[in-house]
């Protein structure tokens, strides 16, 4: 794991505490996150030990990948509705996925599964107030 990517982690964890010391409930902090509770009571955990040094030497990703919850077909279909442009947000995805294939992704496994899939996001591009439509369209 790259130095970049630790921080990132570093940096969810120390946000979640902090959440937790301004009296976030632990169910609001796993719901803001889309980790599990277990995460969330491990890196408690973690630094009840050691503090600060306990938590930096913990690194992401120890268990290894199960693989993905999808088969090929579903991959595909998913890759299609977003082409099509019907997710505006993730959680909009989640929740097609759980109705369509009956499979719970948190934020952030369905934010890696698109960049796995080579999902980008669809942004709107801006437009300057006094552009005609037809000067836009040529």
């Amino acid at each position: 794991m790259y130095k970049r990517e630790q921080d990132v982690e570093l940096r969810v964890r120390w946000h979640a505490f902090w959440l937790l010391r301004k009296r976030y409930s632990v169910a609001g902090v796993i719901k803001i996150f889309g980790i599990h509770e277990r995460t969330l009571r491990r890196w408690i955990a973690w630094y009840r030990a050691g503090k600060i040094e306990e938590m930096r030497r913990r690194k992401k990703g120890k268990g290894g990948s199960k693989g993905c919850w999808l088969t090929e077909e579903q991959k595909e279909q998913l890759k299609a509705k977003a082409a099509e442009g019907i997710f505006e947000t993730i959680h909009d995805a989640m929740e097609w996925v759980e109705e369509e294939f009956k499979v719970k992704y948190t934020y952030w496994g369905m934010r890696s599964l698109f960049v796995r899939l080579g999902i980008k996001k669809k942004v709107p591009r801006p437009k300057a107030m006094k552009a005609s439509d037809d000067a836009q369209q040529e």
